[in-house]
């Protein structure tokens, strides 16, 4: 299962990328790097929904599979977040010639990264009978941070545009296997780095017996 969503990932990062670099490019140059900006951006709020509902079932079930699930879910928001943030700065230093703005929509992608950040720094510095709880509960505050981003990309007024509007099908069809390749792509992180996070705890476990 997991071999075949791994195949089908990577076939749909290729054609998309083949599409946005043939019939898909967009006018000028520059704004191309929206194939690679818009799926990290909804990546990176996508990971934060299996964080919230890990934190939840971690808080009432105490499994520590839901505790794994949200560290990995983290993990690999972070790294969406750093791509939407550096790849949202590129764009507005080609557009507007400046790298960063105290606007709305980029304040809240930023605290979106720094969330990510300080949950790893709190699983690395609490007490391991401490930590899965206090991660949770910081988790599930972290969550309010999505509608907020959400919000502000849509209804405060901004810079940078709202939408993006096409000339082409081909580009349409780019951006959007784009989205479904990097949201499978997410997916496939978290589930591995769960089943690391898991094996890691069992092997700890054994070597203290």
């Amino acid at each position: 299962m997991r071999r075949t969503l791994i195949l089908v990932t990577f076939a749909l990062l290729l054609i998309s990328m083949w599409i946005a670099l043939t019939a898909g490019q967009v006018t000028p140059v520059k704004r191309n790097i929206i194939y690679v900006h818009v799926p990290s951006a909804i990546c990176a709020l996508l990971c934060f929904v299996p964080l919230l509902v890990a934190g939840i079932g971690y808080l009432r079930t105490s499994k520590p599979v839901w505790d794994y699930v949200a560290a990995a879910s983290v993990e690999v928001g972070l790294v969406f977040a750093t791509i939407l943030n550096a790849t949202g700065s590129i764009f507005s230093r080609a557009e507007w010639n400046i790298w960063w703005t105290p606007s709305p929509r980029l304040v809240s992608s930023a605290v979106l990264w720094f969330l990510c950040v300080v949950y790893l720094i709190l699983r690395a510095s609490i007490q391991r009978h401490l930590r899965a709880r206090i991660c949770a509960v910081f988790g599930i505050i972290a969550f309010l941070d999505v509608p907020l981003v959400i919000i502000s990309a849509r209804f405060l007024p901004d810079m940078h545009r709202p939408s993006f509007s096409f000339e082409t099908a081909w580009q349409t069809a780019a951006l959007l296997l784009s989205i479904a390749a990097t949201i499978l792509l997410a997916a496939v992180l978290i589930w591995l780095k769960t089943d690391l996070l898991k094996n890691k705890a069992i092997l700890e476990k054994e070597s203290f017996l």
